[in-house]
């Protein structure tokens, strides 16, 4: 096993939503299909969905310019409306995982804990880790080298959380 530590990415977000929809907006299909992409124009397709502990899901996002990301999820921990925690990789359309080729020795497995802390009856704190789960050096740094955009990512799909959720 590889001992090279990494700090986790960290974002948090509070949310005008009650956090069994938060959590909800995580793990059903009928509302993950309407946020999870990182800009207005993008869509989501779940063409797999089995989110519950062990289980997986495999979606693909369409970019307004036709480019298609394929993105593979086995989940290690689901539990309603606390904690999700799941593993993320790059994948082709049959859900086998295929290494990022834009950034060269990018980790291949990506760990996400989502804490959902409700703060009152319609405010949630979301607490969002992201990190590689136990990196070779190379990947560690591959990591570090994109820490800066890390927001423009995972965060921008926040925004597009926050603008589902502020529909519902």
């Amino acid at each position: 096993m590889n001992q090279v530590k990494v700090e986790p990415s960290e974002i948090v977000r509070e949310f005008n939503a009650p956090r069994q929809l938060v959590f909800d907006a995580w793990t059903q299909v009928k509302h993950l299909n309407n946020w999870m992409f990182p800009m207005p124009g993008c869509t989501c397709e779940f063409v797999d969905a089995n989110i519950e502990n062990g289980g997986s899901s495999l979606h693909k996002i369409t970019m307004p310019n036709g480019h298609e990301m394929w993105l593979y999820t086995k989940y290690e921990e689901v539990s309603p409306p606390e904690k999700l925690v799941f593993l993320q990789y790059m994948s082709n359309e049959q859900g086998e995982v295929v290494p990022m080729t834009h950034v060269p020795d990018w980790p291949r497995d990506m760990l996400a804990t989502l804490i959902f802390e409700e703060l009152s009856e319609d405010k949630t704190r979301l607490t969002f880790l992201w990190e590689p789960r136990n990196p070779t050096p190379a990947q560690a740094q591959a990591f570090e080298s994109t820490r800066s955009d890390h927001g423009k990512g995972w965060g921008a799909g926040m925004e597009q959380l926050d603008v589902y959720l502020s529909s519902r």
